[in-house]
């Protein structure tokens, strides 16, 4: 116990006096400085821009299609860390001031943290040339979900009646677009119609593609049978559906689709969401748009269309 004591002394003046503060202030300097880089680093299909294209799109809500984030997202994720800076500097402010005075011992503390940074850094940066012999894969388990999907019975471009239960046995692409939208939806269908496109005729037969209008108001059967034909979409596979705007927003909403109306343009800004759903009526997968995302959206297709009905 006694060879202890001033292994323990050490640990305490650490803990008690600047050096603590300034090591972890060091840090969180450090995180915050990675995560403006993740934010801000140019996509690419492979590598450090691949990483951080995918850690926007989970931590940030980001949409390749737009270069937009969901900000409410980005503050979740760099904002409790400069709280806790903040109350660090709040509890150790007098001996993190005593070491202030002393810029040397001050200086020891923020380049140990610093070394702690830049391997963290250098981590990251190992991404890029481990991942430059090929594409980043697709992690099939670690985003595996089984949420329930939501009922819908809808009506797609041709007059049918589409209930989403009676496709049990079938793997499901549910996603929302709308006829008039100038922007994102044309990229959405297209890359639903690519991925589609390179299955099998009997891969396509196992495939249902649903894309939920969110316009009800505008987007009748003929709105969407156009919009259908502009693309090359068919039916029994490609179903653009539309009803109420009572049943449409109880859809859009079970699946978390969000989205918002400007009241002068008409124009509605939203979510691009590709959700898969399983054989067995459950959402396997959440996807969006974006190079990488189209290849494991085939990647998922693939994994789902391959699975067996279990239920």
């Amino acid at each position: 116990m006694q060879g202890d004591t001033p292994g323990l002394g050490a640990v305490y003046r650490f803990m008690a006096g600047g050096g603590f503060p300034a090591f972890a202030l060091t840090l969180i300097a450090g995180y915050e400085l990675l995560l403006i880089g993740l934010l801000i680093a140019p996509p690419a299909p492979a590598g450090l821009g691949a990483f951080a294209e995918e850690f926007r799109i989970w931590c940030f809500r980001y949409d390749p299609a737009t270069g937009r984030v969901e900000w409410m997202y980005a503050i979740g994720v760099i904002g409790p860390p400069l709280l806790m800076a903040g109350l660090l500097t709040l509890v150790w402010w007098e001996p993190l001031r005593a070491l202030i005075a002393r810029p040397r011992a001050l200086l020891r503390y923020m380049l140990a943290a610093g070394l702690v940074v830049v391997a963290s850094a250098g981590g990251l940066a190992t991404i890029d040339a481990s991942s430059s012999r090929g594409e980043l894969p697709f992690p099939a388990e670690a985003l595996r979900t089984a949420q329930r999907a939501p009922e819908l019975r809808l009506v797609n471009q041709v007059g049918e009646r589409f209930d989403l239960e009676e496709q049990r046995g079938r793997v499901v692409v549910l996603t929302g677009v709308y006829a008039s939208c100038p922007h994102a939806c044309p990229l959405i269908l297209a890359q639903a119609r690519r991925v589609i496109e390179e299955l099998s005729p009997a891969e396509r037969d196992d495939l249902r593609l649903v894309a939920v209008t969110m316009d009800p108001g505008y987007d009748s059967r003929e709105v969407l049978a156009e919009l259908a034909d502009r693309h090359g979409l068919s039916a029994p596979v490609y179903n653009l559906v539309t009803g109420s705007p009572v049943e449409v927003d109880h859809v859009l909403d079970a699946i978390g689709l969000s989205r918002s109306r400007d009241p002068e343009t008409g124009v509605i800004d939203h979510a691009n969401l590709f959700v898969l759903i399983d054989r067995d009526g459950k959402i396997a997968y959440r996807l969006t748009l974006g190079e990488l995302q189209e290849r494991w959206l085939a990647s998922a297709l693939r994994v789902l269309l391959g699975e067996a009905h279990r239920s």
